[in-house]
């Protein structure tokens, strides 16, 4: 009886103490469930107080959340479409996508101007792992375009208050000459004032000019005056790169990522990294590079070939062309959204047939650069017609590669056939600076008078074969051998 009784409390107890059990571990779920609730609420309310967009998105690219902001932005709750197509209005992945580095764990943060609203943009990027060990990202994205606006403000007041100086006295006397381009004309001068606007932006220039105008030149100046000069100007010819090498020549590429790469190499862009870029020639590169050239314009950084990580790139990109950029985007050869990236500050150079009156300079220039101060050979008024009627298909390289004939051969050879040879009597000296205090023209005049003197005695004053050997037509000849007082010996 007695251990009957016992057996019966025993089992009252370990009743009791399941039931007790029971009840602690509904009030501990009770419990837990209430703090998730107050968690939830905890950060919905974080994330709609956020001064901007939040919105999580799966690994295939699928909107898991969006707060407040974003959604009255948009003006729907987009969970469960493409973020790329509810968020950005894109058909593909952005070329600005960071998905790829946030799936492998790391933080991502950059800013990007939206071609969209043309606004300015920090975007921070994080991993949210799951407990089925998936990974979503987290984006907060806020509009800087006002702090954006007022740096650049700033920046470009700063450039133009250093540049005042130069475009007061560009006002006050026309230049002749600009860095290394030489010319007074006005379509010239306004080029000077184009590359001094575009040395005081940041922004993508394209140069529009027939070969031989000078676009490298130009594309030198501006990065010479901007707030990049003391990094790289780093020079690409696109249409000389074949197009299953222009990635990695751009891009970059990682060890054994083809046969060949025994190593890591830094490409244009990584190189230029700091400084400017540019890309001559930009019309012959293909649609696939373009998009991957769009990411890197629009601040989105660059993958090298081979390599899963994204790198950030910090350069100037300035474009070049002979070509028409529209008429490429009618045909489909160039995408819309590359062109009008690309085309922000255009610089268009007047070829030298429209510029004629700095011919002169540019003889000059190139003279003393091939042939020497000391010995420039006689520049005559047949020579420089000569020039002033050809029309200068090649136009300023053109003239160059005529001038350094014409230094090394004493023959003025154009590519149409014209002809002239400059006769200088060998070994004649020059006049020595003797203290006599005669000025320049006194001395060239005697220096002049010499050498026509020693023409004519070395040709019998044969006038027509002197005029024809000096360059110079009978007429010009016998007016100097008047003023220079030139008489034959008896």
């Amino acid at each position: 009886m007695e251990e009957s009784a016992e057996k019966s409390n025993d089992k009252k107890y370990e009743n009791s103490r399941q039931a007790g059990k029971v009840t602690t571990d509904a009030t501990h779920l009770k419990m837990a469930r209430e703090e998730v609730r107050e968690g939830k609420a905890f950060l919905k309310a974080i994330f709609d107080a956020f001064d901007g967009s939040i919105y999580a998105s799966s690994a295939e690219f699928e909107i898991l959340y969006m707060n407040q902001q974003l959604i009255a932005r948009i003006g729907r709750n987009a969970s469960g479409e493409r973020c790329y197509e509810a968020l950005h209005g894109r058909r593909q992945i952005c070329p600005f996508c960071v998905m790829d580095q946030v799936q492998q764990g790391q933080n991502v943060d950059f800013e990007i101007l939206n071609p969209g609203d043309n606004h300015w943009y920090h975007s921070v990027n994080s991993p949210i792992r799951h407990v089925d060990e998936t990974i979503s990202l987290l984006a907060l994205v806020t509009d800087i375009n006002d702090r954006k606006r007022a740096e650049e403000a700033l920046r470009e007041s700063a450039n133009f208050l250093r540049k005042e100086n130069l475009l007061l006295r560009s006002h006050i006397q026309e230049r002749h000459k600009f860095g290394d381009i030489v010319g007074k004309s006005r379509a010239m001068q306004r080029v000077y004032e184009q590359i001094v606007n575009a040395a005081a932006s940041d922004a993508t220039v394209i140069i529009y000019g027939e070969p031989g105008t000078g676009k490298e030149l130009v594309a030198h100046a501006v990065h010479d005056m901007s707030d990049r000069r003391d990094n790289r100007f780093v020079p690409v010819h696109c249409g000389a790169i074949p197009d299953n090498l222009i990635e990695s020549e751009f891009f970059g590429y990682k060890k054994g990522a083809f046969s060949g790469a025994s190593g890591d190499k830094e490409g244009y862009i990584g190189f230029a990294k700091g400084g400017t870029l540019f890309m001559d020639e930009v019309g012959e590169i293909g649609r696939h590079m373009q998009v991957k050239l769009l990411r890197v314009i629009e601040g989105g950084g660059y993958t090298p070939v081979g390599s899963s990580q994204v790198k950030q790139s910090n350069v100037r990109i300035i474009a070049a062309t002979n070509r028409d950029l529209k008429e490429l985007v009618s045909s489909g050869a160039m995408r819309e959204d590359f062109f009008y990236r690309v085309h922000i500050i255009p610089i268009h150079l007047p070829p030298l047939r429209e510029r004629k009156e700095d011919l002169p300079l540019l003889v000059d220039h190139f003279l003393r650069l091939y042939c020497g101060k000391q010995n420039l050979p006689p520049v005559t008024d047949t020579f420089m017609e000569t020039l002033q009627a050809h029309n200068w298909p090649g136009n300023v390289r053109e003239l160059q590669n005529v001038i350094i004939r014409f230094c090394s051969l004493k023959k003025l050879d154009l590519s149409d056939g014209a002809t002239h040879r400059a006769c200088v009597p060998e070994n004649l000296p020059l006049p020595a600076l003797d203290g006599s205090g005669e000025d320049l023209r006194q001395r060239m005049n005697a220096y002049e008078r010499e050498l026509i003197l020693g023409a004519l005695e070395r040709y019998q004053w044969r006038r027509s074969e002197v005029a024809r050997r000096l360059g110079i037509d009978r007429k010009t000849l016998f007016t100097k051998i008047k003023q220079l007082k030139i008489e034959k010996k008896s």
